[in-house]
């Protein structure tokens, strides 16, 4: 009987220990996966910046001219871009269309909205 029952240890133990190494080593490599993730994520964003063109550029809710303003940008005060996006095309300063917008955090201010290409 008691060959028995340690024959039944010695099974459930080998079947144990490796599932539960696995358990570890899975939650070890996940755990390194995020951080690579974060990091990207960090490198990705102090990259991508950039300063308002002009004094007064509204900071909209939406990525055309009659969405609200949120906030405005100056030279100077720079922005944290997140993405570009397509909206309202907008004529530039110098004549040219542009429909790229910004989605942005004026970097003094915190405001955070959409800028025209026109005028980041």
């Amino acid at each position: 009987m008691r060959t028995v029952r340690n024959a039944l240890l010695a099974a459930v133990t080998a079947a144990v220990l490796p599932v539960s190494g696995l358990g570890v080593q899975a939650a070890t490599i996940a755990a390194e996966i995020k951080n690579g993730l974060v990091e990207l994520a960090e490198k990705a964003s102090h990259g991508r910046a950039g300063d308002f063109r002009g004094p007064g550029v509204r900071i909209r809710s939406a990525p055309n001219t009659a969405a609200a303003a949120r906030g405005v940008g100056n030279p100077g005060d720079n922005a944290t871009i997140r993405e570009a996006v397509g909206g309202e095309s907008v004529r530039c300063p110098d004549g040219s269309a542009n429909s790229e917008w910004f989605d942005i955090t004026n970097r003094r201010t915190r405001v955070s909205g959409f800028v025209s290409g026109c005028y980041l």
